[in-house]
């Protein structure tokens, strides 16, 4: 456990230092808006709003620049994808093509981040209604990430660990289960190197499990064990938000639209991951006469993980800092592949908050949703 967490530290501290020192630039020296964004040192800021809207020349999409977070417009001089100078009335974007579009913009000399506008050939998806507008006593899920694979002999143990916690409803209902298969990259359910969620929580060993990002566990053959690593999860931290999920799905295209409601005012980060049920592949198994059962239908898999920070920090898109009773938005558009059976893909959804004692997000809560359908927010049930 405290080596997970001790690993993921590290990592993010030589990202952190290397992001720093390879520049290649004098920190000093001058910055020149263009012809390219430079790297935003947080005070100028360009949103977008909504970032998915359908082509179809009437949907906009409001682009707005703040500088120290106040909305600015004069010498604001925005750029799109090609650095190339562009004005756009009243700041806001419409288009009849569908496709991605990015957009940054300079003030004097600074420069904002790039931020990308997707259009979509088809209705972006409506928000579920929230059940209880006035409520702020959200159920909480912890996230468990299986780090498992075909190749793996000992990963039936873990497997047959989890499907025993999983037959008793008083814990099951306490976590989402996804599974990362990175063990051997000859697995029909390998998860694209693109995705390194194991060096992100720093794996080495197999099987294994993080519970909410920080939490490991290696002992396969002790569901006890992992009961009470779910519970010390579970019991960590209550839910500081909530997260209500609408989705909608277009030939090979995926649009999720996501609302984070907070109990608690805190800054949050969202990520969205594209599971597959039923993925046929041989599994490894060291003991079969103590594992038996189906060990080569595999569920849960992971097929994208859309929260990439960069390559060892999967914690999610920024959505700042949201008050108590309030809320924000984040939209992803996943592009699923052919040989992806759709039937069988869900998603799971999930919530980060900054983590004082880790120096790292950690997950605070979790969702699940199908991948044409919704999920409102999820409220604990008030007892007589």
């Amino acid at each position: 456990m405290k080596l997970t967490e001790y690993l993921v530290l590290l990592c993010a501290g030589f990202a952190a230092f290397t992001a720093c020192s390879l520049t290649g630039e004098d920190p000093n020296g001058p910055v020149v808006p263009g012809p390219g964004p430079g790297t935003s040192d947080g005070d100028l800021v360009l949103k977008v709003s909504p970032q998915v809207i359908q082509a179809n020349g009437t949907d906009e999409a409001l682009i707005t620049v703040y500088q120290d977070g106040v909305a600015v417009t004069e010498g604001v001089q925005l750029y799109d994808g090609n650095n190339s100078p562009i004005d756009l009335p009243d700041m806001k974007f419409t288009t009849t093509e569908a496709g991605t579009y990015s957009f940054w913009a300079s003030l004097g000399t600074k420069n904002t981040d790039v931020v990308k506008v997707t259009a979509i050939d088809f209705p972006v998806p409506d928000l579920p209604e929230d059940p209880e507008p006035d409520n702020a006593s959200f159920s909480r899920k912890v996230l468990l990430t299986q780090f498992t694979g075909t190749g793996c002999g000992f990963c039936p143990g873990m497997i047959t660990t989890l499907r025993n916690i999983m037959s008793d409803e008083a814990c099951s209902s306490k976590f989402l289960l996804a599974a990362a298969h990175t063990y051997n990259g000859n697995d029909p359910a390998y998860l694209n190197p693109e995705y390194q969620l194991d060096q992100a929580m720093g794996v080495s060993n197999y099987p294994y499990i993080v519970a909410d990002m920080y939490l490991g566990f290696n002992n396969y053959n002790s569901p006890a064990a992992l009961e009470m690593v779910i519970d010390q999860a579970y019991s960590y931290a209550e839910a500081k938000a909530g997260i209500a999920v609408s989705s909608s799905l277009d030939g090979n295209t995926l649009v999720v639209r996501a609302q984070v409601k907070a109990a608690e005012t805190s800054e949050y980060r969202i990520g969205a991951w594209l599971l597959e049920d039923g993925i046929k592949g041989d599994q490894a198994n060291n003991r079969p006469n103590t594992w038996t059962g189906d060990f080569n239908t595999h569920d849960n898999c992971i097929r994208i993980a859309d929260s990439k920070v960069n390559n060892i920090d999967f914690t999610g898109y920024t959505l700042g800092t949201i008050a108590a009773g309030q809320t924000a938005e984040h939209a992803f558009v996943m592009t699923l592949d052919e040989e992806w059976v759709k039937e069988n893909c869900h998603l799971i959804l999930f919530v980060t908050v900054p983590d004082r004692e880790r120096n790292a997000y950690v997950v605070n809560n979790a969702v699940a949703c199908s991948i044409s359908g919704d999920a409102p927010y999820q409220y604990e049930k008030a007892f007589d």
